[in-house]
């Protein structure tokens, strides 16, 4: 990730967009709990639709903004000490793609622990000149993986 001038030192100068953002949550629900919450309405958008399989269709849509993509991962928890994993890529309309990671572990006592992770990696490989097409390359994702 590269380094950006610090917007409270420099509050006028925009900040351009990380390459990379990650959280991590611990939730007082079990991990099929979660994945209930996280594939389903309200909390990706307002509306969800998921094909929870590789290759599946994905879309989004809270308001106006519309994101689709494609499902590059699922994995769904059957019991509570169960991990799961979803992994996905959205794009709104001329926009980049981002690739979304959640992971839902056991954490004991505490429940689960969600990690989100979203990265820019196709914009990566169009700065460095990479020709993708499309919105930073969205509409080539499930090739590029089988490249």
């Amino acid at each position: 990730m590269t380094d950006h001038a610090d917007p409270i030192a420099d509050p006028g100068r925009e900040q351009p967009p990380a390459d990379r953002v990650e959280r991590e949550l611990l939730l007082p629900a079990s991990t099929p709990e979660v994945w209930k919450v996280v594939t389903g309405p309200d909390w990706l958008a307002e509306e969800v639709e998921l094909e929870l399989r590789p290759g599946g269709e994905a879309g989004f849509r809270s308001g106006a903004c519309v994101k689709t993509g494609w499902v590059e991962q699922a994995s769904a928890p059957e019991a509570p000490q169960d991990p799961g994993v979803l992994a996905f890529w959205w794009a709104a309309d001329g926009e980049p793609a981002t690739r979304v990671e959640l992971r839902i572990e056991p954490a004991g006592w505490a429940g689960s622990r969600l990690r989100v992770i979203e990265t820019r990696p196709l914009d990566v490989l169009d700065a460095v000149g990479i020709q993708l097409g499309g919105a930073g390359g969205s509409s080539f994702g499930p090739v590029l993986l089988a490249a």
